[in-house]
């Protein structure tokens, strides 16, 4: 599921389309030079691409759709209070977004995309807090997902100058750190709807798809993210961490050799599904069912690269022998 399949004229659909509205004047509120950039897909997609933007509803469902995934969950919330977690969620997880390419590197325009974030964390916040009371437990999980963000980003950083530190706790780290704003909506959205006690399952479905998704990004990406110096888990796993410190790193033919004889990329898939797996298993027993397409679009994704991995493998096995 790329995009949200939100049936025309329902209240579902409707809700999205106000949300559409308040990010559209939001940016029109946006100094000169900034909103401009926000208008362009190089804020969202971390590349330098000056191409228009089109909206909310290109981007991955989850990250600004998240009460529209979980929408059976939380289709009691009047129309206001939903909207308005669902806008100072969105705003705040494009705040995220928009610091991770920052810390990357990925801005052409870093002063302006700095100045962008604030404003999205700016609005956040106090949407946020017109939702909830200082005294809202809500604040809490706030600030530990908050912390969660800023350590998982800064253990990206660590582990690109310390190879041997990129363990699976840190990719865990490091994944559960990008989805805890995406958490955060669903934290707020729980409480508000007097639904506590769902928290747990929530962020743990949301982690696991994390880690998952991370993983299979990798995978996928792996000869790109060599080209580029830029290393990950799985990279690290199919190297190992003691050649990237060298002044000869592994070159792309030895990284594919180590590929062909350990199969690295199919035991990493399979780990992936595990992943899945455990992500649709944390939320059983929830009235989710968006979410569980969701999720089942990523295992049916995780089989065709595990099926075409495999035929790859056994095809190249095949033809050393004759």
């Amino acid at each position: 599921m790329t995009q949200l399949d939100l049936a025309e004229g329902s209240r579902a659909s409707q809700l999205f389309h106000r949300l559409e509205e308040t990010f559209k004047g939001f940016l029109q509120q946006l100094p000169p030079g900034v909103a401009e950039l926000a208008r362009q897909q190089a804020a969202y997609y971390g590349n330098f691409n000056n191409e228009p933007f089109g909206g909310l509803s290109v981007l991955n469902p989850v990250l600004v759709g998240t009460p529209w995934l979980f929408w059976e969950c939380f289709q009691e919330l009047d129309d206001k209070t939903l909207l308005d977690i669902a806008g100072a969620g969105a705003f705040y997880v494009l705040a995220s977004v928009v610091l991770d390419h920052l810390v990357d590197g990925q801005a052409s325009e870093p002063g302006a995309l700095t100045i962008y974030h604030q404003a999205l964390y700016s609005q956040a916040a106090s949407r946020y807090r017109a939702v909830f009371p200082t005294a809202s437990p809500f604040w809490g999980h706030f600030q530990r997902l908050e912390d969660a963000h800023l350590s998982g980003l800064a253990a990206e950083v660590y582990a690109q100058s310390h190879p041997v530190e990129f363990t699976r706790q840190t990719l865990a780290t490091i994944a559960h750190g990008k989805v805890s704003p995406i958490t955060t909506t669903l934290v707020a959205l729980s409480i508000a709807s007097g639904r506590s006690e769902w928290i747990p399952a929530l962020e743990a479905s949301l982690n696991h798809i994390a880690v998952a998704s991370q993983l299979l990004d990798d995978i996928g990406d792996w000869q790109a993210d060599f080209q580029n110096r830029h290393l990950t888990y799985f990279l690290a796993q199919l190297a190992g961490a003691h050649p990237w410190l060298q002044a000869e790193p592994p070159s792309l033919e030895m990284l594919e050799a180590r590929l062909q004889a350990d199969w690295t990329d199919v035991i990493q898939l399979k780990q992936v599904m595990q992943g899945l797996v455990s992500s649709l298993g944390a939320v059983k027993g929830l009235d989710c069912p968006t979410w569980l397409r969701y999720v089942d679009g990523y295992r049916t994704l995780t089989d065709e690269h595990l099926d075409r991995s495999i035929k790859l493998h056994l095809g190249q096995v095949f033809n050393q022998m004759h």
